[in-house]
């Protein structure tokens, strides 16, 4: 049996976090989080969240806008966490650039690395460590983000999967559902 969820008229955030990553932990250690790592936020406690996302979402219509810069809105709202984006080094900045400037096209991280004058190691080190995720994830999210950014805006499956890099609708299918646990579909149902 599927696993089901039924909301009344009002707004939902669901949050996946890679329990490995240093947000995740964090999270975890402040809050207290259960063994399921379910917070529930009622009242004006989820307006600042809510609001949050929506700004998000609605003042970026170019689709380029980076993920980590939400995340980090996130941890600051709830948790009070500062903003890191100042103390990303300029190298990584100009990989998180190239990534999102080319996800239609195929890259490595050896071509990424090479651009911003580093080893593969080094690269993949630091940028895990400036960013809190590691590389090839980080890619993955901005795809998704970029996919699922093209169907809210109208656009076909098909439209999103290429728009995002992937190279069909059950490539960006499958990978939704080995991050999230759940078809891209069935997150968008109304």
């Amino acid at each position: 049996m599927a696993h089901q969820f039924m909301g009344q008229d009002d707004f939902y955030v669901f949050i996946y976090f890679d329990a490995e990553l240093h947000y995740a932990l964090q999270l975890e250690k402040k809050l207290n989080l259960t063994e399921h790592g379910i917070i529930h936020y009622v009242g004006k406690e989820i307006t600042a969240i809510r609001n949050l996302f929506i700004d998000w979402f609605s003042n970026d219509s170019s689709g380029t806008k980076d993920p980590l810069s939400i995340l980090q809105l996130l941890l600051q709202a709830i948790i009070g966490y500062p903003e890191k984006s100042n103390t990303i080094e300029p190298r990584i900045w100009g990989a998180i650039k190239i990534v999102q400037s080319s996800l239609h096209e195929e890259f490595s991280l050896e071509k990424i690395a090479a651009s911003v004058f580093l080893s593969e190691s080094r690269f993949a080190h630091l940028f895990k460590e400036q960013t809190g995720i590691p590389f090839r994830r980080y890619v993955l999210w901005c795809r998704l983000q970029t996919a699922l950014k093209a169907v809210i805006q109208g656009k076909s499956f098909t439209e999103a999967a290429y728009e995002g890099g992937f190279s069909d609708v059950a490539h960006l299918s499958r990978t939704f559902s080995e991050m999230f646990g759940v078809s891209p579909s069935d997150v968008l149902k109304k």
